[in-house]
């Protein structure tokens, strides 16, 4: 199992070659790691998606699937511009594809988001726009209203 070093001080450009080289989770996919994220200094929009499904792995481009066609079709955006990291970031809750389960793709593996986002995060413009796309986002980002469990 490979532990990721560094922090947020790293370069943007030493921070994706960690990512692209973690193995954290290794022992639990079954298409092996293949982390998916995409991000820029200058991204005033971020997407925190799940976890890439299968076409995704294959492709290693995030939301290249039906459901990335659906997501962009409801932001009105083209594909230009929402694979041009200088303006939109893509950061899944699990890097990886998780493999299946009952019902479809098995949920995000949480090691990733405790590992990667706060690095991730402290490269992007403090002034951005998140959008918190599935439960496993809105779930880790979005206070809970007192009461609730």
């Amino acid at each position: 199992m490979s532990a990721p070093t560094g922090g947020p001080h790293d370069s943007i450009d030493d921070l994706k070659a960690r990512i692209a080289a973690c193995t954290l989770c290794a022992a639990h996919l079954p298409l092996g790691p293949r982390p998916i994220a995409r991000f820029s200094a200058s991204a005033r929009i971020l997407v925190i998606g799940q976890a890439p499904g299968t076409k995704v792995h294959l492709s290693g481009v995030p939301w290249d699937d039906d459901s990335g066609d659906r997501l962009r079709g409801w932001l009105g955006i083209d594909k230009l511009t929402f694979y041009d990291e200088t303006k939109l970031a893509q950061m899944p809750m699990g890097f990886c594809y998780p493999g299946k389960a009952a019902g479809g793709d098995a949920p995000p593996r949480r090691e990733c988001a405790p590992q990667w986002h706060d690095a991730v995060l402290a490269h992007l413009p403090e002034d951005r726009l998140t959008l918190l796309i599935g439960t496993h986002a809105q779930a880790r980002y979005l206070p809970r209203p007192s009461g609730c469990r």
